[in-house]
């Protein structure tokens, strides 16, 4: 037992450097190979409309996460006005994209907003794991139906047998169903051990997987729209790399996957041109990540600007800090 126990310590820490080694010898060997001015010559030349294309998928991607947002905080009955969970998703959502680990960042702007909004720490902390759920769910289900629909194609590029590819395809579809039932059929919370959990309703799950497919389909699109003209790879088994490699960037704990996430599409995407392909992924994060983030800051700065200005205004007094809307007073649960 004791040596299951410092296996299941152990076993996370070898996973993710076994994982960044690999990475880190993908590309060493790939950037060897490759000349910076010819990177940036791809990033260049990349068309005006495909940025504009990548642009409104992006929009579309993180505004399909503050509705999300939105419904998670009505789901708790929280209380607040529909603006309040627009406005953090829109600084939560890019700051856990960018800086990685999105429990954690996303999730101390969540604490950050909420908590001064009177919302207990078992609610923030009900957001936070929620907030994950689409994300996974869409991920999950496209990677799944990818490997199904075009196992033939996606087995070429991931380096397998079609079958393999649509028995991985099959398992994961599978076990959505079987979350899916357990939504249906368990209620009320369940005990794992130290702890307990309590599925969503089947509403609300309805509204995850809807909104997670949004999401997903919209930032594989960002890429998919940013790879050079002559790369001859269906969208479907794109989404079954981009999966994968956003699967294994997570899995080596490297913030926002960095050098992990581009190690694997290079693996995958052989017959990309590897100095093109780094331009596409240069632009992906560019507009899916960096400008996302830089207006999330910029929403963060501008409001606690303004509650620091109502304070300094409404004077010294006891009461938590206020909302605009309401005075600082929150609504009655």
């Amino acid at each position: 037992m004791a040596a299951r126990r410092k296996l299941t310590r152990v076993l996370p820490a070898v996973v993710s450097g076994a994982i960044i080694v690999v990475a880190a010898v993908v590309l060493y060997r790939t950037l060897g190979r490759i000349d910076a001015a010819d990177v940036a010559r791809q990033f260049a030349a990349i068309p005006a409309t495909g940025l504009a294309l990548a642009a409104l998928f992006t929009a579309l991607a993180y505004l399909s996460l503050a509705v999300y947002e939105v419904a998670m905080l009505r789901y708790i009955a929280s209380g607040l006005p529909d603006w309040r969970p627009l406005l953090t998703a829109l600084i939560a959502c890019p700051v856990g994209h960018a800086v990685g680990f999105g429990a954690l960042s996303g999730g101390a702007v969540r604490y950050r907003f909420y908590a001064s909004e009177g919302l207990t720490s078992f609610d923030v902390g009900k957001v936070i794991v929620l907030s994950a759920m689409p994300y996974a769910a869409g991920l999950g289900v496209l990677c799944g139906a990818s490997l199904v629909l075009d196992a033939r194609e996606a087995a070429a590029l991931l380096q397998v047998t079609p079958r393999t590819a649509m028995i991985g395809g099959a398992l994961l579809l599978l076990a959505h169903v079987a979350y899916l039932l357990a939504v249906l059929r368990l209620r009320g919370p369940i005990s794992l051990r130290w702890f307990q959990v309590e599925l969503p309703s089947l509403r609300m799950t309805a509204v995850q997987y809807a909104l997670g497919l949004v999401d997903a389909l919209c930032g594989i699109a960002v890429l998919y729209v940013l790879l050079p003209a002559g790369a001859d790879v269906a969208f479907t088994s794109f989404a079954a790399v981009y999966v994968i490699a956003i699967f294994v960037g997570l899995l080596s704990s490297v913030p926002a996957g960095l050098g992990v996430f581009e190690s694997m599409l290079l693996l995958m995407l052989r017959d990309v041109p590897p100095e093109a392909l780094l331009g596409s992924i240069l632009a992906y994060r560019l507009v899916y990540e960096l400008v996302p983030l830089a207006g999330g800051i910029a929403l963060f700065v501008g409001w606690e600007a303004w509650i620091r200005r109502h304070l300094v205004l409404r004077g010294p007094g006891p009461g938590p800090a206020p909302s605009p809307d309401r005075g600082g007073s929150r609504a009655p649960r």
